[in-house]
């Protein structure tokens, strides 16, 4: 079993394919954690897990994306309420986090706005002790310097792209990072990944996001997730079956969850 830590199910790129997709998950033994960006993907990734079942692992949480410093009130009470509402259906809180590509300017109504929405997100993923899924491009450092105030059951910093420095430092404060098909062709996440914690790393597609090289700009689909297993393995040099059993602990204990 291989579980796909980080995947957006319910985006629009999947429509009318999801029976396609879930048939491959489960063709291929793999469980995937579907993120959501907002309400809307959210309420949908809760019909998925109640449709499929244990395969799909359902999150909750507003990615910074979504947020804009003039409207973002209204928006986060109503995924606040969802969440609350829905806690013991919901397995963890992302895809939530920080965007300094989006907003550089700590002191702009942008990036307030999103400290804002994370840190309230993290409140209620420290309430009720369930598992983060981070979005921390360009903003590692302010990321970990907010989580130091929280006591946060699991947390992933997804397709980590961060330096060295920042992921000694994630890892050592037992933070799990994620790579994804890029890990395939790319040997500056190759050498990255030789210097993670391997008993800290997951496994993940990002889907839908579309990859290059032997991906031949694809979506990416739940059989993506074998390569990126393989390159772990060929990467740190272990048989396929141990990285895959690694993996699966590591993804167990993070979620919390006997897979």
């Amino acid at each position: 079993m291989l579980v796909d830590a980080h995947v957006h199910l319910t985006d629009r790129e999947y429509d009318g394919m999801e029976d396609v997709v879930v048939g491959m998950l489960r063709s291929m033994d793999i469980r995937a954690v579907s993120v959501s960006m907002d309400l809307e993907t959210a309420e949908r990734n809760l019909v998925l897990a109640e449709k499929y079942g244990h395969i799909i692992i359902p999150f909750a949480g507003l990615h910074p994306w979504c947020v804009t410093s003039d409207g973002y009130a209204d928006t986060l009470d109503g995924i606040c309420s969802f969440i609350e509402a829905n806690i013991a259906r919901i397995k963890g809180i992302g895809e939530i986090g920080l965007d300094r590509a989006i907003a550089s300017d700590s002191s702009s109504d942008g990036f307030k706005a999103q400290v804002r929405v994370f840190e309230t997100m993290l409140g209620i993923a420290e309430k009720h002790s369930k598992p983060v899924s981070i979005h921390s491009r360009r903003a590692v450092d302010d990321v970990i310097s907010i989580l130091t105030s929280y006591n946060i059951r699991g947390v992933l910093l997804h397709w980590f792209s961060g330096s060295k420095k920042q992921l000694a430092t994630a890892n050592g404060r037992g933070y799990y990072v994620s790579y994804g098909p890029v890990l395939v062709y790319s040997k500056d996440k190759q050498v990255l990944l030789r210097h993670t914690d391997r008993e800290l790393v997951l496994v993940e597609t990002d889907g839908p996001v579309r990859y290059g090289s032997c991906f031949s700009d694809r979506t990416a689909m739940p059989s993506f997730l074998a390569s990126v297993a393989y390159a772990f393995a060929n990467t740190l040099d272990l048989n396929y079956g141990d990285a895959e059993a690694l993996l699966l602990g590591n993804a167990g204990r993070y979620l919390g969850l006997n897979l």
